[in-house]
């Protein structure tokens, strides 16, 4: 549960620079992107170009309903020959740091998680677990970050949502076309797990409220937002997307921060590698590091590559 929480904390709704500037509510994707709409009533795609060489770049949501239908087609025509899916990166914790974790996950002394927030962030903890039906006894002596992940890992269960999908069924017909999968990147988050059991107070409670903002658009917005994805419907998409709600969680990290910026770093180098080689390849990636001012497309756009919308 621990190591899938290091990504969904440091890729879900990254942001591009300090947390204070991507706090807006609405992403900031281009107008002319977001007004476009498939020819096929499918998840928009991108394609990158250069000479013979291209890359079909579908962009993903970090929570999405496993019940959500979508039509595959264009998405299975685009793998069909392809050389390479490119995933988005993976992360990793040794098991010294696992262990750690376990060991420091809860609070000292016999305090308990009340007592470690202040009254209206424990409160709103308390009703966001009423809300969802969730049991928070078990989380009761746990630090209040961990507590507050674990609140949003059963309220996902319990809503049938799903951090996994819809890449994993991209990789799963990668694998079906024999297309090999490569992820962008694979980064060692132990020093991200001793940031975070180090947190002050203060940067604790931002990072409780962002996972409980998160939480709120998990019950409210996921649905609205996957089923829009599954159309094309970027501007429904994007009046929904969950934002930098997560990424406020590691504001206080200058690791975090860095490697937030690393992984779109990583998505464009990894798209230059696939169009090295002719012929085309497939990227999956959040679409917040595919469409966000100064993210993938953009940079990639600059480095002279034809970037073609939906």
């Amino acid at each position: 549960m621990f190591r899938r929480l290091f990504l969904i904390l440091c890729l879900a709704g990254l942001p591009l620079h300090a947390a204070a500037e991507v706090d807006a509510q609405v992403e900031d994707w281009p107008e002319v992107i977001i007004k476009a709409r498939p020819m096929v009533v499918a998840p928009a795609m991108w394609r990158v170009s250069d000479d013979d060489s291209q890359v079909i770049i579908v962009g993903i949501l970090p929570v999405f309903p496993k019940k959500q239908r979508w039509n595959t087609k264009r998405i299975e025509n685009a793998l069909r020959g392809s050389n390479v899916l490119i995933t988005p990166a993976t992360s990793h914790a040794g098991a010294g740091d696992m262990t750690s974790l376990m060991f420091r996950k809860g609070l000292p002394d016999g305090k308990k998680l009340a007592q470690a927030l202040s009254p209206e962030i424990y409160g709103r903890y308390e009703a966001s677990a009423r809300r969802s039906g969730v049991s928070i006894r078990d989380f009761a002596k746990d630090k209040p970050v961990w507590a507050v992940v674990r609140l949003r890992r059963e309220v996902m269960q319990k809503r049938g949502l799903s951090d996994d999908e819809p890449g994993s069924t991209v990789k799963r017909l990668a694998r079906q076309a024999g297309v090999p999968v490569r992820a962008a990147a694979s980064y060692d988050m132990g020093t991200i797990v001793k940031d975070i059991n180090a947190m002050t107070p203060q940067a604790t409670e931002v990072c409780v409220t962002a996972t409980l903002d998160d939480i709120d658009f998990i019950m409210d917005r996921s649905g609205k937002a996957a089923a829009a994805w599954a159309v094309g419907d970027l501007a429904t998409v994007r009046a929904n997307y969950p934002a930098s709600a997560m990424a406020r969680c590691l504001s206080g990290s200058s690791k975090g921060s860095a490697l937030m910026e690393r992984s779109v770093n990583d998505s464009v180098a990894a798209v230059e590698k696939a169009l090295k080689k002719p012929g085309k390849s497939v990227a999956v990636f959040p679409l917040a590091v595919v469409l966000r001012k100064g993210a993938a497309l953009d940079r990639l756009r600059a480095k002279g590559y034809e970037v073609t919308n939906p």
